[in-house]
């Protein structure tokens, strides 16, 4: 008597990652016979229900690789979710203001009003969390905190869809009428808005080239891959083999740098080819998930900002979200295969 296959949803975010490569080449479904395995892509269903697990992580067999304030916020209310791996891919992030403004430099924001979106009808506004964590990043850098400034609400209705559209035009729209002095633009569609509005915009810093990794921590870095630990303990063999793939699909990625570049910019084909390797300089090789101290150590620092900021349900141990054996053994099982090739 045949085995019901078991299902395993998938989702990824932000584009810039391993499992993009792994769903457009096809190698995830190559890796699963349809007799033991059946895949379903959560962007692909119609009940809006299923697509919220993608920030809610109700989904117990679903694996999500992305930013991560939704599976940061997921678990703090108590989602029984682990950690298989985390990248750290940098990715465009910077604080603008008017090309006719007074403000020269980060110190002069002291006493003036940042833009600071809000998403009516979100699960989770992981887009206010990213900049609050972006502005707050900047102005550390100068000695500023957040009562320093004054945060200035943009409303923003989600509720009538899915996307929470272009990052940072809501913003701008405010900074063009002068209700806020400053906005702060993050990832390819926060790119794209500031070359196309260049000439009306002036750079007060670009925190992608800040050297200090931890100032650039933000909802796109680092970036974890999350399971249930249910599914974990029922599919141990599942989510190696899962891993696996994702771990060949870096290696093809440093192989092939610019063929990571086109395919991660087929994601979203309004910024093209040229706009995603500006948005991620080190992209080709920053898709490799790995635990190491330094990653886990961003990730925890993640997690202390929002839970600082009031973002967090509960606070939680960060050492006991992840799972090290999974990821470990994956690179064995990839090993092997390379060895014996």
């Amino acid at each position: 008597m045949s085995k019901t296959p078991v299902d395993i949803w998938y989702t990824r975010c932000g584009g810039a990652t391993a499992s993009t490569l792994a769903i457009q080449k096809g190698w995830l479904a190559a890796e699963f016979d349809p007799a033991e395995v059946t895949l379903h892509s959560l962007r692909d269903s119609n009940e809006r229900s299923v697509r919220e697990s993608h920030y809610d992580h109700s989904i117990t067999s679903m694996f999500r690789e992305g930013g991560n304030i939704p599976p940061i916020w997921a678990r703090a209310r108590g989602a029984d979710t682990v950690v298989l791996g985390i990248t750290w891919v940098d990715e465009f992030q910077s604080v603008v203001v008017c090309a006719d403004s007074a403000i020269r430099e980060l110190s002069q924001l002291k006493g003036k009003r940042l833009a600071m979106p809000k998403y009516v009808g979100s699960t989770i506004d992981f887009q206010r969390g990213a900049n609050f964590h972006g502005f707050a990043n900047a102005l550390s850098l100068v000695g500023l905190g957040r009562d320093d400034v004054e945060f200035v609400d943009v409303i923003i209705d989600r509720a009538a869809g899915d996307s929470p559209g272009p990052s940072g035009s809501a913003e701008l729209a405010a900074l063009a009428t002068g209700r806020v002095d400053a906005v702060f633009l993050r990832q390819a569609s926060g790119y794209k808005l500031a070359q196309d509005r260049q000439p009306h915009l002036r750079e007060l810093i670009r925190l992608t080239d800040v050297p200090d990794p931890f100032k650039r921590i933000n909802n796109g870095t680092p970036r974890p891959v999350t399971v249930h630990r249910q599914f974990l303990d029922s599919h141990p063999d599942l989510v190696v083999r899962y891993l696996s793939v994702l771990l060949r699909a870096s290696d093809w990625a440093v192989a092939n740098p610019d063929g990571a570049i086109a395919a991660i910019a087929e994601e979203d084909a309004k910024v093209g080819a040229a706009i995603t390797a500006a948005t991620f300089p080190k992209l080709a090789t920053s898709l490799r998930p790995r635990l190491t101290a330094d990653y886990v150590a961003g990730l925890e620092a993640q997690k202390n900002f929002l839970r600082d900021w009031g973002f967090l349900a509960a606070d939680f141990d960060i050492q006991d979200w992840i799972v090290e054996g999974p990821l470990a053994e994956a690179e064995r099982l990839v090993a092997r295969a390379i060895a014996a090739e």
